[in-house]
């Protein structure tokens, strides 16, 4: 009797151990140092036309806008095992500073017979500037092996450029450059490893909209960034 009491005390003992490994498994965490390095670019060509039949106005329109950031300090970020080669991201990379330019040229054309003619008329636009500091971004793993930063909070000041010159259209306005358009690749395991104290995640990614309407152009644009984990603990 006092045998099988045993052999069934070690089933419930050996069927627990089982048990909190399986749980550690899924729940299985890391903590890290998280820094954000980053450059947006956006570029853009647009045109537009108006006049008389023998006698058409284009204006075109150059303008190059740029942003670079960097962290102050590291954030602090725990990486949680989603299970099937995913994770979650808990924690906020904050104290990201940096600063923007924008700058092109607005030029007019003029063509036609006479008394029209033809002219030409370029302005080179004075370098608009800005700086920030105080933004954060979140960490995103939206499918195996892809790492994604949320979009940029507390950048309003990126998008507060004066639009007449270079001329800036709506259309153009609205597509927003940011961190998202690059992804990164992932391997969930390197979180893991505890011989791996320190790796890096880079993300560089282009990608030209076409414009047709009563504006034409293009508006080209590229994201680059690097994420370099550091383990703490």
């Amino acid at each position: 009797m006092w045998h099988l009491r045993f052999g069934v005390l070690a089933v419930l003992a050996i069927l627990l151990v089982a048990s909190g490994s399986a749980l550690a498994a899924k729940s299985s965490s890391a903590r890290f140092r998280v820094t954000l390095t980053a450059a947006l670019t956006k570029t853009w060509t647009v045109t537009r036309s108006a006049g008389e039949p023998g006698c058409v106005v284009t204006s075109e329109s150059l303008g190059k806008w740029q942003a670079n950031l960097a962290g102050r300090s590291a954030g602090r970020i725990r990486v949680v095992s989603a299970g099937r080669d995913r994770v979650r991201f808990v924690g906020v990379i904050r104290a990201l500073a940096g600063s923007a330019t924008q700058s092109g040229t607005n030029s007019v054309v003029g063509q036609g017979a006479p008394p029209c003619g033809r002219q030409t008329k370029t302005v080179r636009c004075e370098v608009q500037r800005r700086s920030f500091r105080g933004a954060s971004t979140t960490l995103t793993n939206p499918r195996r092996r892809v790492l994604v930063p949320a979009r940029l909070k507390g950048v309003g000041v990126l998008r507060s450029f004066s639009p007449q010159c270079p001329e800036e259209p709506s259309e153009v306005a609205s597509i927003r450059t940011d961190l998202p358009l690059a992804t990164g690749p992932l391997d969930v395991a390197d979180f893991f490893r505890q011989n791996i104290s320190r790796f890096f995640v880079r993300g560089d990614s282009q990608q030209t909209t076409m414009i047709a309407g009563e504006v034409e152009g293009t508006v080209h644009e590229r994201v680059r960034w690097t994420l370099t984990f550091t383990r703490v603990g």
